[in-house]
């Protein structure tokens, strides 16, 4: 797979610890991607009325490390959370205010960790009386960070992440001229392995949610606890190995942190722009209480697009049903029309 390797200038603050990047440009791309692909029409016009012309979801999902070294130094605890390999859950007071670590406004920062963040700039993002490029900077940091929080050495705080871990890997010492770290091969490595470019790795990922009902859950609390139970599953000491053997075993955790990381994005976008593209807001959605087929219109006669599984959640994008039928978002991106006696509307 072709590697799409993001070039950091060399000059680092000496103060800040070992450079942290989340999956690497491909990875933040297949997130922006298939967050883009499962939006409605209504939220991906407010995403595109905020961004510049031709600017995609994926193309702007690694600003938020072009920055950090650079225009926002204050930003760079903001990818990830050091939660202790002993514990199992996150401490907002332990992990998330870090007043010793160094750099810029860490004795001021409360909320210095990308779980905090990423519910800061939900609220920046969907409030209309900010400023625009106010919201344009809020939607480019949640489209990293989103994707930040779901690799799941950066919700690992022992060895700075998995950085100090040098390893071998597929055979290696070396990757990229430097020496292969546990953290550079989940954010990049395991992925170029598979041989797929972000498009074919999109697609993959849009089967994935499909063939496993997989909707979008919790909060950024629940997504940091997930991966850091899938970094205490996936670690390798310093030293260690990583081969074909590890990959297989990995390879199935990482597709799934990336498919729930697009989906997850989709639902956040969707609820800060009000649920299908209004001015701010809870969202609506409805869960299925028997299989429900999707169709293309408010009617039987419409030939079915696909199965809505029960319990399976979908996103209303109008709130009152047509001949009986909501217009709804399945967790795929597909949009069409369900059977309203066969789902429940929730309010979130």
């Amino acid at each position: 797979m072709k590697k799409l390797i993001c070039v950091i200038t060399a000059m680092l603050m000496v103060a800040l610890p070992t450079v942290v990047e989340a999956w690497g440009q491909e990875g933040h791309a297949v997130v922006g991607a298939l967050a883009e692909s499962m939006l409605s029409a209504g939220a991906k016009a407010q995403v595109h009325s905020l961004l510049p012309a031709g600017e995609t979801l994926a193309s702007v999902s690694i600003w938020a490390d072009n920055v950090k070294f650079s225009s926002r130094k204050d930003s760079y605890y903001w990818h990830f959370v050091d939660i202790p390999r002993n514990v199992t859950t996150f401490d907002d007071a332990r992990d998330c205010f870090l007043p010793t670590h160094g750099g810029p406004n860490q004795t001021t920062d409360h909320m210095n960790c990308v779980v905090d963040r990423i519910a800061y700039f939900k609220q920046v993002l969907a409030d209309t009386s900010r400023q625009p490029s106010d919201r344009t900077d809020a939607l480019k940091f949640l489209v990293h960070f989103v994707g930040d929080i779901h690799q799941p050495f950066h919700a690992m705080g022992d060895a700075t992440g998995g950085n100090d871990n040098h390893i071998t890997l597929f055979g290696t010492t070396l990757c990229e001229g430097k020496p292969c770290n546990l953290h550079h091969a989940w954010d990049t490595d395991l992925i170029t392995h598979t041989d797929m470019d972000v498009n074919a790795y999109v697609q993959h990922l849009q089967g994935l949610i499909t063939a496993n009902h997989i909707t979008p859950s919790g909060d950024p609390t629940a997504w940091a606890n997930e991966s850091h139970a899938a970094s205490r599953e996936a670690w390798v000491d310093n030293g260690g190995v990583i081969d074909e053997a590890y990959y297989n075993a990995h390879i199935l955790v990482i597709d799934q942190r990336l498919a729930l990381a697009g989906a997850r994005l989709a639902a956040l976008l969707e609820d800060a722009f009000g649920g299908s593209g209004g001015s701010g807001g809870g969202s609506h959605t409805a869960k299925a209480k028997r299989n429900v087929r999707l169709r293309p219109g408010p009617s039987t006669a419409q030939a079915a697009l696909e199965t809505i599984h029960k319990g399976d959640v979908v996103t209303l994008l109008e709130r009152s049903a047509t001949n009986g039928f909501y217009h709804v978002r399945a967790a795929d991106g597909k949009e069409g029309w369900v059977y309203g006696n066969y789902v429940n509307v929730q309010n979130n």
